[in-house]
Protein backbone atom coordinates (compact mmCIF):
# COMPACT_ATOMS: atom_id res chain seq x y z
CA UNK A 1 0.00 0.00 0.00
CA UNK A 2 1.14 3.63 -0.74
CA UNK A 3 -0.60 6.78 0.75
CA UNK A 4 -0.36 9.23 3.52
CA UNK A 5 -1.31 8.38 6.61
CA UNK A 6 -1.56 10.10 9.24
CA UNK A 7 0.73 8.50 12.11
CA UNK A 8 -1.99 6.90 13.93
CA UNK A 9 -2.88 5.04 11.30
CA UNK A 10 0.48 3.43 10.40
CA UNK A 11 0.33 -0.42 10.01
CA UNK A 12 3.11 -3.05 9.32
CA UNK A 13 4.36 -3.18 5.53
CA UNK A 14 2.77 0.62 4.71
CA UNK A 15 4.52 2.17 2.41
CA UNK A 16 4.75 6.10 2.96
CA UNK A 17 5.91 9.41 1.24
CA UNK A 18 4.50 12.05 2.85
CA UNK A 19 5.64 15.59 5.04
CA UNK A 20 6.29 14.83 8.91
CA UNK A 21 8.14 16.23 11.96
CA UNK A 22 11.59 15.11 12.26
CA UNK A 23 12.91 14.92 15.52
CA UNK A 24 16.68 13.51 15.44
CA UNK A 25 17.88 11.61 18.32
CA UNK A 26 21.33 10.04 17.59
CA UNK A 27 23.41 9.51 14.83
CA UNK A 28 26.12 6.32 15.55
CA UNK A 29 27.85 3.40 13.66
CA UNK A 30 26.44 0.52 13.35
CA UNK A 31 27.89 -3.27 13.80
CA UNK A 32 28.54 -4.02 10.15
CA UNK A 33 30.44 -0.68 9.71
CA UNK A 34 27.61 1.87 8.40
CA UNK A 35 26.05 4.49 9.69
CA UNK A 36 23.07 5.09 11.02
CA UNK A 37 20.88 7.55 12.42
CA UNK A 38 17.47 7.35 14.60
CA UNK A 39 14.45 9.43 16.27
CA UNK A 40 11.28 10.23 16.18
CA UNK A 41 8.47 11.47 13.27
CA UNK A 42 5.56 13.21 14.35
CA UNK A 43 2.36 14.62 13.03
CA UNK A 44 -0.41 15.54 15.18
CA UNK A 45 -2.17 12.46 15.47
CA UNK A 46 1.08 10.71 17.26
CA UNK A 47 4.66 10.27 17.15
CA UNK A 48 6.64 6.56 15.74
CA UNK A 49 10.71 5.68 16.01
CA UNK A 50 12.49 6.22 12.49
CA UNK A 51 15.57 4.63 11.84
CA UNK A 52 17.58 5.47 8.73
CA UNK A 53 21.01 3.01 7.15
CA UNK A 54 21.20 5.51 4.13
CA UNK A 55 24.95 6.83 4.10
CA UNK A 56 23.48 9.72 2.17
CA UNK A 57 20.58 10.61 4.45
CA UNK A 58 22.79 10.17 7.69
CA UNK A 59 24.94 12.69 6.54
CA UNK A 60 22.32 15.38 6.18
CA UNK A 61 21.07 14.28 8.93
CA UNK A 62 23.89 15.67 11.28
CA UNK A 63 23.55 19.22 10.60
CA UNK A 64 19.68 19.02 12.06
CA UNK A 65 20.56 20.75 15.30
CA UNK A 66 16.68 20.83 15.81
CA UNK A 67 13.41 19.67 14.99
CA UNK A 68 12.27 20.08 10.75
CA UNK A 69 9.56 19.18 8.45
CA UNK A 70 10.74 17.28 5.89
CA UNK A 71 8.99 15.13 3.24
CA UNK A 72 10.53 10.95 3.98
CA UNK A 73 9.73 8.01 2.19
CA UNK A 74 10.17 4.31 3.39
CA UNK A 75 8.32 1.26 5.41
CA UNK A 76 6.61 1.11 7.94
CA UNK A 77 7.73 -2.14 10.08
CA UNK A 78 8.17 -3.71 13.55
CA UNK A 79 10.74 -2.13 15.93
CA UNK A 80 12.94 -5.40 16.51
CA UNK A 81 14.48 -3.82 19.48
CA UNK A 82 11.65 -2.36 21.07
CA UNK A 83 10.21 -5.96 22.64
CA UNK A 84 6.77 -4.91 22.71
CA UNK A 85 5.77 -5.05 18.68
CA UNK A 86 5.66 -1.50 17.80
CA UNK A 87 6.19 0.06 15.02
CA UNK A 88 8.67 2.25 13.14
CA UNK A 89 9.41 4.15 9.79
CA UNK A 90 12.84 2.47 8.20
CA UNK A 91 13.36 5.98 5.61
CA UNK A 92 15.20 5.65 2.47
CA UNK A 93 14.36 8.95 0.94
CA UNK A 94 14.27 12.40 2.60
CA UNK A 95 13.62 15.97 1.05
CA UNK A 96 12.85 19.07 1.99
CA UNK A 97 9.82 20.82 2.06
CA UNK A 98 8.78 22.72 -0.80
CA UNK A 99 7.67 26.52 -0.82
CA UNK A 100 3.93 26.41 -0.48
CA UNK A 101 3.44 22.90 0.97
CA UNK A 102 0.98 22.27 3.57
CA UNK A 103 1.97 21.77 7.33
CA UNK A 104 -0.68 22.44 9.18
CA UNK A 105 -1.22 19.14 9.97
CA UNK A 106 2.27 18.61 12.05
CA UNK A 107 1.33 21.56 14.90
CA UNK A 108 -0.07 19.62 17.50
CA UNK A 109 -3.83 20.99 18.67
CA UNK A 110 -5.42 20.18 22.11
CA UNK A 111 -8.55 19.67 22.82
CA UNK A 112 -10.28 22.86 23.96
CA UNK A 113 -11.73 25.95 23.20
CA UNK A 114 -8.88 28.70 22.86
CA UNK A 115 -11.19 31.77 22.82
CA UNK A 116 -13.36 30.53 26.14
CA UNK A 117 -9.98 29.92 27.79
CA UNK A 118 -8.10 33.58 26.76
CA UNK A 119 -12.05 34.62 28.56
CA UNK A 120 -11.23 32.38 31.46
CA UNK A 121 -7.56 33.61 32.06
CA UNK A 122 -8.67 36.89 31.97
CA UNK A 123 -11.76 36.96 34.31
CA UNK A 124 -8.76 34.90 36.62
CA UNK A 125 -6.33 38.05 36.79
CA UNK A 126 -9.53 40.13 37.19
CA UNK A 127 -10.46 38.45 40.34
CA UNK A 128 -7.26 38.97 41.99
CA UNK A 129 -8.20 40.58 45.07
CA UNK A 130 -4.53 42.16 45.94
CA UNK A 131 -4.36 45.11 43.78
CA UNK A 132 -0.42 44.55 43.53
CA UNK A 133 -0.43 40.93 42.85
CA UNK A 134 -2.98 42.05 40.15
CA UNK A 135 -0.89 44.70 38.82
CA UNK A 136 2.04 42.40 38.41
CA UNK A 137 -0.04 39.28 37.09
CA UNK A 138 -1.03 41.74 34.35
CA UNK A 139 2.30 43.33 34.14
CA UNK A 140 4.04 39.76 33.51
CA UNK A 141 1.20 39.24 30.65
CA UNK A 142 1.62 41.91 28.70
CA UNK A 143 2.46 42.83 25.16
CA UNK A 144 4.32 40.39 23.25
CA UNK A 145 4.63 38.03 26.12
CA UNK A 146 0.78 38.07 26.13
CA UNK A 147 0.43 36.97 22.38
CA UNK A 148 2.92 34.52 22.66
CA UNK A 149 1.48 33.13 25.85
CA UNK A 150 -2.08 32.48 23.97
CA UNK A 151 0.10 30.44 21.23
CA UNK A 152 2.50 28.64 23.53
CA UNK A 153 2.93 25.13 24.75
CA UNK A 154 3.77 24.28 27.92
CA UNK A 155 5.86 21.41 26.81
CA UNK A 156 7.89 20.12 24.14
CA UNK A 157 6.53 16.57 24.96
CA UNK A 158 5.34 15.46 27.66
CA UNK A 159 2.35 17.56 28.76
CA UNK A 160 0.56 20.16 27.20
CA UNK A 161 2.47 20.17 24.56
CA UNK A 162 0.07 21.76 21.52
CA UNK A 163 -0.55 25.12 20.45
CA UNK A 164 -2.16 27.00 23.39
CA UNK A 165 -0.97 24.30 25.86
CA UNK A 166 0.84 26.84 28.21
CA UNK A 167 -2.54 29.35 28.20
CA UNK A 168 -4.69 25.59 28.81
CA UNK A 169 -2.61 24.44 31.52
CA UNK A 170 -2.37 27.58 33.53
CA UNK A 171 -6.37 28.25 33.32
CA UNK A 172 -6.85 24.87 34.91
CA UNK A 173 -4.28 24.90 36.92
CA UNK A 174 -5.34 28.35 38.39
CA UNK A 175 -8.95 26.57 38.28
CA UNK A 176 -7.93 23.47 40.53
CA UNK A 177 -5.89 25.20 42.89
CA UNK A 178 -8.77 27.72 43.55
CA UNK A 179 -10.96 25.10 44.24
CA UNK A 180 -8.92 23.43 46.91
CA UNK A 181 -7.81 26.92 49.15
CA UNK A 182 -11.70 26.99 48.65
CA UNK A 183 -12.19 23.62 50.24
CA UNK A 184 -9.17 23.85 52.67
CA UNK A 185 -9.88 27.28 53.59
CA UNK A 186 -7.06 29.24 55.93
CA UNK A 187 -4.90 30.81 52.98
CA UNK A 188 -4.07 33.59 51.11
CA UNK A 189 -6.42 32.64 47.59
CA UNK A 190 -5.16 35.83 46.14
CA UNK A 191 -1.26 34.01 46.49
CA UNK A 192 -2.65 30.79 44.98
CA UNK A 193 -3.92 32.63 42.21
CA UNK A 194 -1.16 35.08 41.25
CA UNK A 195 1.15 32.11 41.51
CA UNK A 196 -1.02 29.37 39.76
CA UNK A 197 -0.96 31.81 36.70
CA UNK A 198 2.26 32.50 36.82
CA UNK A 199 3.85 29.23 37.76
CA UNK A 200 4.71 28.25 34.40
CA UNK A 201 5.28 31.65 32.35
CA UNK A 202 9.16 31.21 31.92
CA UNK A 203 7.83 28.50 29.36
CA UNK A 204 7.88 31.66 27.12
CA UNK A 205 11.06 31.74 27.31
CA UNK A 206 12.38 28.15 27.79
CA UNK A 207 10.35 26.34 24.45
CA UNK A 208 9.79 27.87 21.45
CA UNK A 209 6.59 27.96 19.72
CA UNK A 210 8.06 27.27 16.26
CA UNK A 211 8.21 23.63 14.30
CA UNK A 212 8.82 20.98 16.73
CA UNK A 213 8.62 23.28 20.16
CA UNK A 214 12.25 23.48 20.29
CA UNK A 215 14.42 24.25 23.55
CA UNK A 216 15.80 27.82 23.77
CA UNK A 217 19.34 28.27 24.26
CA UNK A 218 18.16 29.98 27.40
CA UNK A 219 15.67 27.91 28.48
CA UNK A 220 18.38 24.59 28.49
CA UNK A 221 20.81 27.30 30.80
CA UNK A 222 18.80 28.22 32.95
CA UNK A 223 15.25 26.55 32.75
CA UNK A 224 11.88 27.82 33.31
CA UNK A 225 11.22 27.93 37.28
CA UNK A 226 14.41 30.37 36.55
CA UNK A 227 13.68 32.00 33.98
CA UNK A 228 9.98 32.54 35.66
CA UNK A 229 11.33 34.42 38.72
CA UNK A 230 13.12 36.59 37.01
CA UNK A 231 10.49 37.92 34.80
CA UNK A 232 8.16 38.23 37.88
CA UNK A 233 10.88 40.04 39.76
CA UNK A 234 11.94 42.13 36.72
CA UNK A 235 7.84 43.15 36.57
CA UNK A 236 7.47 43.64 40.32
CA UNK A 237 11.15 46.23 40.10
CA UNK A 238 9.28 48.10 37.34
CA UNK A 239 6.15 48.33 39.29
CA UNK A 240 7.54 48.79 42.63
CA UNK A 241 3.68 48.74 44.49
CA UNK A 242 3.63 44.92 44.74
CA UNK A 243 3.99 44.13 48.94
CA UNK A 244 7.65 42.91 49.55
CA UNK A 245 6.34 39.96 51.92
CA UNK A 246 4.18 38.85 49.30
CA UNK A 247 6.30 39.19 46.53
CA UNK A 248 8.65 36.98 48.79
CA UNK A 249 5.77 34.07 49.47
CA UNK A 250 4.83 34.64 45.44
CA UNK A 251 8.20 34.18 44.62
CA UNK A 252 8.34 30.80 46.65
CA UNK A 253 5.55 29.63 45.12
CA UNK A 254 7.08 29.46 41.99
CA UNK A 255 10.62 28.25 42.90
CA UNK A 256 8.69 25.29 44.60
CA UNK A 257 6.37 24.26 42.18
CA UNK A 258 8.06 20.81 41.31
CA UNK A 259 7.39 19.88 45.12
CA UNK A 260 11.15 18.92 45.84
CA UNK A 261 14.33 19.75 45.00
CA UNK A 262 14.85 16.56 43.56
CA UNK A 263 12.09 16.87 41.08
CA UNK A 264 14.03 20.30 39.60
CA UNK A 265 12.53 22.81 42.04
CA UNK A 266 15.38 24.72 43.77
CA UNK A 267 13.12 24.81 47.40
CA UNK A 268 10.56 22.71 48.70
CA UNK A 269 7.20 23.96 49.22
CA UNK A 270 6.75 25.15 52.89
CA UNK A 271 3.77 27.17 52.68
CA UNK A 272 0.19 26.32 52.42
CA UNK A 273 -0.38 28.14 48.91
CA UNK A 274 2.89 26.40 47.75
CA UNK A 275 1.67 22.62 48.19
CA UNK A 276 -1.68 24.02 46.97
CA UNK A 277 -0.24 25.52 43.48
CA UNK A 278 2.15 22.38 43.54
CA UNK A 279 -0.74 19.65 43.70
CA UNK A 280 -2.75 21.29 41.08
CA UNK A 281 -0.03 21.76 38.94
CA UNK A 282 0.75 17.98 38.75
CA UNK A 283 -2.81 17.05 39.07
CA UNK A 284 -3.44 18.89 35.41
CA UNK A 285 -0.20 17.24 34.28
CA UNK A 286 -1.28 13.66 34.98
CA UNK A 287 -5.00 14.41 33.94
CA UNK A 288 -3.60 15.39 30.54
CA UNK A 289 -1.92 12.62 29.47
CA UNK A 290 -5.37 10.93 29.59
CA UNK A 291 -6.37 13.55 26.81
CA UNK A 292 -5.06 11.46 23.91
CA UNK A 293 -6.72 10.15 20.49
CA UNK A 294 -7.19 6.42 21.23
CA UNK A 295 -10.18 4.81 21.92
CA UNK A 296 -10.87 4.02 25.35
CA UNK A 297 -10.17 1.14 27.02
CA UNK A 298 -6.77 0.67 25.49
CA UNK A 299 -3.35 0.34 27.40
CA UNK A 300 -0.35 2.59 26.73
CA UNK A 301 2.84 3.10 27.92
CA UNK A 302 3.27 6.62 29.47
CA UNK A 303 6.89 7.89 29.26
CA UNK A 304 6.04 11.18 31.52
CA UNK A 305 4.68 8.82 34.10
CA UNK A 306 6.69 5.82 33.11
CA UNK A 307 4.11 3.23 33.72
CA UNK A 308 0.87 1.61 31.15
CA UNK A 309 -2.00 3.71 31.35
CA UNK A 310 -5.73 2.65 30.99
CA UNK A 311 -7.33 4.93 29.00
Amino acid sequence: REGKEMINEFKTGLKIDQIVLLRLQKVGNSSNGGVFARGLIEDNSGCVPFICFEAGIVEKLRAFDAPKAVRVAGNVDINKFAGDMSLQLIIQKLADVKAGEDISHLLPQGNFDKVEYEERFQKQINSINDKGLRELVKEVFSGSAYQQFLINPAGMRLHHAYVGGLLHHSVCVADLACALADKIGGMDKDLVLAGALLHDVGKLKEISPDMGFPYTTGGRLLGHITITVMMVSEAAAKLGSVDEKKLQQLLHIILSHHGEQDKGSPVACATKEGFVVHYADEIDAIMNQFDVNNTEGTWEFNKMLQRYLYL
